[in-house]
């Protein structure tokens, strides 16, 4: 009977330590599945190959493109995503960024570009913060630098192109009345404002018909701009009355506002040219002579 006891009792705590055993390794296989659904997958994309970094190297940030010093160039870019919840949070942007500096030390870059930062809101205090800093983070994208010179200035060279083409109606001495007229635009992104250039035509066809071309640059801060042009203007012979063609160039700088699609300009025009004594009155105020657009983005 004592022998049974003593054998019965040996099972019991057998199986108490092996069903404790099973619910440790269960926890910690939980604990570890959960923690890396919620670490920071990190991917740095490099385009050829190149020597890593030392440890003690430390990477430079740069949130804005124009900042980067213009002996640099772009050899990669980088992918987090982070998930993050009420109770485990891996993703704080301190941990983040050391494993992002990690990562593109190893493959060569000295600096990193931020091009996409989301942060993860997480209570009162993760919206109000606007910083990426103490904050965490949801998702993260950035171009991987290789600077050879960070005491080299900023490279305030052009980097986004953007082409537009507008049209709708002129008038004045630069286009006379050109229903429709068409525009296209190539506008840059400069440090502090935007530059444009781009070519007009004109075209009128009713009664008489006459066309014109024009070259213009420009600057443009907010929704204002100011451009000037130098167009030409030509009627061809088409009267009764014998009168030959008449041919004009204009100086022509506008004022404008570009508001979403629409774009209004308007400003005083100089003529540079004339192929005769014909004064051609479109878009005379007085003693001056003015243009006037209304464009429309298509």
């Amino acid at each position: 009977m004592i022998q049974q006891t003593i054998l019965k009792n040996k099972y019991y705590r057998t199986g108490r330590i092996i069903l404790i055993s099973m619910v440790s390794l269960t926890l910690v296989s939980c604990s570890s599945l959960i923690n890396s659904l919620y670490t920071p997958h990190v991917n740095v994309s490099v385009k050829g190959s190149y020597p890593s970094r030392e440890e003690d190297e430390s990477l430079v940030i740069y949130k804005n493109r124009h900042d980067i010093p213009i002996e640099s160039e772009t050899i990669g870019t980088l992918t987090v995503i982070c998930n993050s919840n009420a109770w485990i949070d891996n993703c704080d942007s301190v941990s983040v960024f050391s494993l992002a500096e990690m990562k593109i030390k190893e493959k060569g870059g000295n600096a990193l570009l931020i091009t996409e930062f989301e942060k993860a809101k997480r209570g009162l205090q993760g919206i109000l913060d606007n910083s990426i800093h103490n904050t965490s983070v949801s998702s993260l994208k950035g171009d991987v630098l290789l600077v050879s010179d960070f005491s080299s200035p900023p490279d305030t060279v052009l980097h986004n192109t953007n082409f537009e083409a507008y049209a709708g109606l002129g008038f004045g001495p630069e286009t006379g009345i050109s229903l429709p007229k068409f525009g296209i635009y190539n506008f840059q992104d400069r440090k502090y404002f935007e530059t444009y250039y781009g070519a007009e035509v004109g075209i009128w066809g009713l009664v008489v018909w006459w066309m014109s071309l024009d070259c213009l640059y420009g600057i443009k801060k907010s929704i204002f701009t100011f451009d000037t042009s130098i167009g030409a203007w030509w009627m061809p012979s088409q009267f009764k009355d014998g009168a030959g063609h008449y041919f004009q160039t204009t100086l022509n700088p506008k004022i404008g506002f570009k508001f979403r699609e629409v774009w209004l300009k308007a400003g005083p025009s100089v003529h540079l040219y004339r192929s005769d004594s014909r004064e051609i009155n479109i878009g005379k105020i007085g003693g001056m002579y003015y243009n006037f657009e209304i464009l429309i983005k298509f």
